[in-house]
């Protein structure tokens, strides 16, 4: 087996919040442009651990975390609310053919000795502009602005992994402050986002270069791990996004914040329902902010593309509908679209190549993902539809249990996991003979165990139905290679004949492993000792029960209605994707170099120690 290294988060915050803006005409500037607000919002140190027991998570088919209970993902409406940045607005593309140094000299007043390849030096950026005087010539106030917004995008908004650079491909629209607002830049570092997260939950990357400080916000304001408290003085929100709440001292008394990946993976796998805020920015909140936060509020639910320059990626808030305070149906189907990189391609013109899908942005206020028609309007039970079609399409448990226990913190999701299986296995193959067995004595004793499974299942975080895994009636198991996941033990026997293991057979059944596809990520495991299960023989029979019925209690009904089932069975997630991988424009998993990254040795970027390939 390969091993498995946690990717790292890369994001310049400590460059960009030593910069902190102040001069009054270049703030104007910055809100013309509509670079104001995000430039009040200050980086996070990044929690690497908990980013990446997320990104473990993320699947870049369906651009979600498929968490414990249900898909939760990142959308127009967390980028608006959070950083105050245009997300209704033209599409931020572009290309074509550029000279670098006389664009430079138009708009920034001065022309940096190394370009190479369209990129400039982001210290550069600073050392030139970071102090002009309050009496600077508006010649030079312009440049700054332009200059702060450039160091913005390369420091946080779209990072690249060579750390110290910034893509000069962005200051064309920032000529004219007026046309700049009129973009959706929010728009454009969602897309970027979701293109490295779907990059980095694959096998061999090291690193993803994304707005880290959005991710950690969202995960803060979602997820009941990580989430610091507040002991600074609370920050007035006049004229700022919601995420600048953050802006002041933080302190992890109640909750835990550490670098073991191994706590947030178990924490997640064990995670309840109760701990999740589905809508955190609910009615009360939104009516606290500034207009420029609610601007885009009827895209929020768009169905649509998302557009970058060469970048094209998918929204699918229909799959998070309990994010809006709506109940969650079974979503369609995602569509494949095609990953390409612009690697060679300097003078492509991506407006024209990505025509159709910039067609399909101009029109989304066409496709509102709403409730469908035939969802139980009884949330209890709209729930429990869609987990049984959610736990056919994904896997339940990330973390395989450890063989060192940490010295600090002791996990106990994988002996949940264990637990959960055994029991459901046991409780299922009861259920399934109780009506064909005779005798009292028998029927009595499998009864009265089946109701302890019962009081057992009842009292774990687990869905009251068990589902066979891969049964027919429900699909299959997921396709998808796209994340680091592990699932438990599936029975090697057809479903419907759950395997019967004597405990006195002092050779365990072989463990059946899921077969790996090429975009799975694995871990270290070593091989356990195999050892002999002793019991004691059972006596005969047990007394009945005098409250126990003498007659086998009728099988349970699915919990699904009918209408349902017929809708999951084609549902497999991952299918579209699979069709996408054979593609031969899919976007490389390398799409930059990481040899360029930190200097540590040729083709050897940030985070690559300890990494085979």
């Amino acid at each position: 087996m390969q091993g498995y290294s946690p990717v790292q988060f890369t994001e310049h915050g400590r460059k960009l919040n030593r910069w902190q803006c102040e001069h009054p005409a270049v703030l104007d500037l910055l809100r013309r442009a509509g670079f104001y607000y995000v430039s009040r919002l200050r980086r996070l140190q990044l929690d690497q651990s908990l980013l990446g027991a997320l990104v473990e998570r993320w699947r870049r088919e369906t651009q979600s975390f498929h968490l414990r209970h249900g898909e939760m993902s990142i959308t127009l409406m967390d980028v608006a609310v959070i950083t105050g940045l245009p997300v209704d607005s033209a599409a931020v593309t572009g290309g074509g053919s550029y000279q670098w140094a006389e664009l430079c000299g138009l708009l920034l007043r001065v022309v940096p000795e190394d370009i190479r390849g369209g990129e400039i030096k982001i210290d550069w950026l600073y050392q030139q502009f970071h102090d002009i005087p309050l009496d600077a010539p508006e010649a030079i106030v312009r440049a700054t602005a332009r200059v702060y917004i450039l160091f913005q995008i390369g420091c946080s908004l779209f990072p690249n992994p060579s750390g110290n650079r910034v893509h000069l491909k962005w200051l064309p629209h920032l000529e004219d402050f007026d046309l700049c607002v009129a973009l959706a830049w929010g728009a454009a570092a969602l897309a970027h986002l979701y293109r490295a997260l779907g990059n980095a939950c694959i096998r061999g990357k090291v690193e993803c270069c994304c707005f880290g400080t959005l991710v950690q916000i969202w995960a803060w304001d979602h997820l009941h791990i990580g989430r610091p408290e507040v002991v600074g003085p609370q920050p007035e929100l006049v004229d700022m996004p919601l995420g600048c709440r953050w802006n002041t001292r933080l302190a992890f008394r109640d909750n835990v914040r550490t670098t073991d990946i191994e706590f947030y993976r178990d924490q997640l796998d064990q995670q309840l329902e109760s701990q999740i805020i589905w809508r955190p920015y609910d009615d009360a909140v939104l009516e606290t902010l500034p207009p420029f936060c609610l601007a885009g509020s009827q895209v929020w639910r768009s169905r649509t593309t998302l557009v970058c320059f060469h970048i094209i990626e998918l929204h699918h808030p229909d799959r998070v509908l309990r994010q809006f305070g709506l109940l969650q149906h079974i979503p369609e189907p995602v569509l494949a679209i095609p990953r390409i990189n612009s690697r060679g391609r300097a003078d492509e013109d991506w407006a024209a190549y990505h025509a159709s899908y910039i067609e399909r942005w101009n029109d989304r206020l066409v496709d509102i993902a709403e409730v469908a028609p035939e969802t139980d309007p009884d949330p209890i039970r709209a729930t429990t539809v869609y987990m049984q079609w959610y736990w056919t399409i994904t896997r339940r448990w990330i973390s395989r249990p450890v063989q060192r226990p940490p010295l600090a913190y002791q996990p106990c999701g994988h002996v949940e996991r264990v637990l959960v299986d055994i029991v459901q296995r046991s409780h299922y193959t009861i259920r399934r003979v109780l009506p064909d067995i005779s005798g009292g004595g028998v029927l009595a004793t499998l009864s009265q165990v089946a109701d302890q499974m019962e009081a057992v299942l009842e009292t774990l975080p687990t869905l009251p139905h068990y589902v066979p895994p891969g049964s027919a009636d429900y699909g299959g198991a997921s396709t998808s290679g796209h994340a680091p996941v592990y699932s438990p033990p599936m029975p090697s026997s057809p479903i419907g004949e759950p395997p019967y293991v004597d405990v006195t057979d002092p050779a365990p059944a072989p463990v059946p492993q899921d077969p790996a596809r090429a975009g799975d990520i694995v871990y270290f495991r070593r091989r356990r000792r195999s050892r002999s299960i002793r019991t004691d023989q059972p006596s005969s029979s047990a007394p009945p029960r005098p409250d126990q019925p003498s007659s086998s209690a009728p099988p349970r009904p699915d919990i699904l209605p009918a209408h349902a089932t017929a809708v999951i069975e084609p549902v497999i997630e991952g299918a579209a994707i699979e069709h996408l991988d054979q593609l031969e424009i899919l976007e490389p998993f390398d799409e930059h170099d990481v040899g360029r990254g930190r200097g540590r040795g040729r083709r050897r970027g940030r985070g690559g120690r300890g990494r085979r390939t």
